[in-house]
């Protein structure tokens, strides 16, 4: 929008050829020369200036009281949180203690019961034992005398017989290890049926 100039005063833009001095006294957008404010506009303007800074003055104070309270109850935050983490870890440590006094109880009676099953069947076996080896002299002695008389009756046949041909030496010597063969599997298949 193009206004129409006041006389007196350069065009816009660049001043006209040889012009110097004083471009004369301020106006305002509708030409009308501009007063210096008066001492009240400048006490306004004082007072806004101070608000700003008052205000940002209470910012300041404002924003340090939040990072106090902040750190206060981070503070705080930390403590009960280190209060927590030693209740866990000493219930932790409580559960772990009980544990190991449950598995030492468990493993005493274990050897304790292990103890006595073993002298048990120390016992039990000794027993069986002394019971088989009484059992096999009461089986064996009649064995061994029939094998004694067996013996006993070969020798006295060999005596008597001597003239006899080697055959019939042979046929009694075979019936004899046949009878002991015999005796023995007769024992060892009354062993087997116990």
């Amino acid at each position: 929008m193009n206004r129409p100039r006041r006389a007196g005063m350069p065009p816009r833009g660049r001043p006209p050829r040889g012009w110097r001095g004083n471009p004369g006294p301020g106006v305002d957008a509708a030409g009308i020369p501009v007063i210096d404010p008066t001492q009240n506009v400048l006490d306004l303007v004082q007072a806004a200036i101070q608000r700003q800074d008052d205000l940002r003055e209470a910012e300041r104070r404002h924003n340090r009281e939040l990072a106090e309270l902040r750190w206060k109850y981070d503070g705080e935050l930390r403590k009960a949180e280190t209060a927590r983490i030693d209740a866990i870890r000493a219930v932790d440590v409580g559960a772990v203690q009980r544990a190991a006094e449950v598995q030492l109880a468990q493993a005493t009676a274990l050897a304790t019961k292990q103890a006595t099953m073993a002298e048990t069947l120390r016992a039990q076996v000794g027993a069986a034992a002394t019971a088989w080896a009484t059992s096999m002299d009461s089986r064996l002695v009649p064995l061994q005398e029939a094998i004694a008389d067996l013996r006993r009756a070969q020798y006295e046949a060999q005596g008597v017989k001597s003239n006899v041909g080697d055959t019939r030496l042979n046929i009694g010597a075979l019936l004899g290890g046949l009878a002991v063969a015999i005796s023995l599997v007769l024992l060892i298949v009354t062993l087997l049926r116990r």
